[in-house]
């Protein structure tokens, strides 16, 4: 919540900048009074976000936030909400130097959207104190926030099911050593080959599963090099890389289940305990081809700006909106 602590003051100093008359009619047809009122109220209810997440709140509280995104994205909803403000109580000529930032924000807008070529217009003009500048610019920066904002949402939403699907899988994997414990020989990921030169039990299974993972973790490694420093507030690239070890033990167990098998006919079974761990490790690194979705699903929610699809999805605005 730091980058938090740091927007709120400088929004709190900009709003103590703004010149306002109380009676006056803001653009947008509420008086300026009640509109910098409201500002103070956002960012203060954005400050009591803050401090919830800082400690402000029990144990409980924090861990439901972490899931559901309330602090964060109450706290995102709040700066917004008062940036917006600050800029339709803004004289044209302050406004003017912020036109072009705020542009740079609505780029995944639609190109044929009203509230964007009215702003380029306006630009296009050159005029620093034309009086609609700060209610245009305020619409637009609402919008393109309004894009921000449900993206973080379904970056939430896609992790929490990434986590919902580790838990799954982990279960699995615990059932799996389970049998393996009570009914040796019941899952053969080795015959004569075992180290203990018997059945196959626990500790066999539970080799293979290690030896898979890590397999999928020299996967991950890789990853992570070419991995460029993008920020996410729910530190998805985390869980995108974490979701492939339980899912690289689980392809070695089930690869090595069916090596020898009219299922895997071209893969000949592993003669000795040795070829049974190379092959454990080369199937956990087969996981690339199950998980090659969920990096092209995060990618996208990672990259700067949403995709063509992507954008009109968030904003809701069909292509075919006549421009004005």
């Amino acid at each position: 919540m730091h980058r938090a602590r740091t927007r709120l003051r400088v929004l709190r100093y900009e709003l103590k900048a703004t010149c306002v008359q109380p009676d006056r009619l803001c653009g947008n047809g509420i008086l300026e009074g009640e509109l910098r009122a409201g500002a103070n109220g956002l960012l203060d209810s954005a400050g009591s976000y803050i401090h919830q997440a800082a400690g402000g709140r029990a144990a409980p509280w924090r861990l439901s936030s972490w899931w559901n995104g309330h602090a964060y994205e109450g706290t995102q909803a709040c700066l917004h909400a008062a940036e917006v403000a600050i800029i339709g109580l803004s004289e044209p000529a302050r406004v003017w130097n912020r036109i072009d930032a705020v542009l740079a924000l609505a780029g995944p807008l639609c190109q044929r959207d009203p509230r964007l070529k009215l702003v380029e217009q306006l630009r296009r003009r050159n005029n620093p104190r034309d009086d609609r500048l700060p209610t245009a610019v305020a619409v637009l920066l609402e919008a393109a926030y309004a894009v921000q904002e449900e993206r973080a949402v379904r970056s939430r939403n896609f992790r929490n099911r990434l986590i919902r699907a580790g838990g799954t899988l982990s279960l699995l994997l615990g059932v799996t050593l389970a049998v393996a414990w009570r009914n040796s020989g019941a899952i053969p990921v080795c015959t004569n080959d075992c180290p203990a030169q018997g059945a196959c039990g626990l500790r066999e299974v539970g080799l293979v599963m290690l030896l898979g993972m890590l397999g999928a973790a020299t996967h991950v490694a890789g990853r992570l090099q070419k991995m460029g420093g993008s920020w996410n507030p729910y530190n998805l690239p985390f869980y995108q890389e974490l979701i492939k070890l339980p899912i690289g033990a689980l392809t070695a167990v089930i690869g090595l289940l069916l090596v020898g098998t009219n299922w895997l006919p071209v893969i000949q079974a592993p003669t000795s305990w040795r070829g049974v761990m190379a092959y454990a490790v080369a199937f956990g690194l087969a996981q690339i081809a199950l998980t090659r979705n969920i990096d092209q699903r995060a990618e996208k929610l990672l990259a700067s700006e949403p995709d063509p699809d992507e954008a009109k999805q968030l904003e809701k605005v069909p292509d075919t909106r006549p421009a004005t």
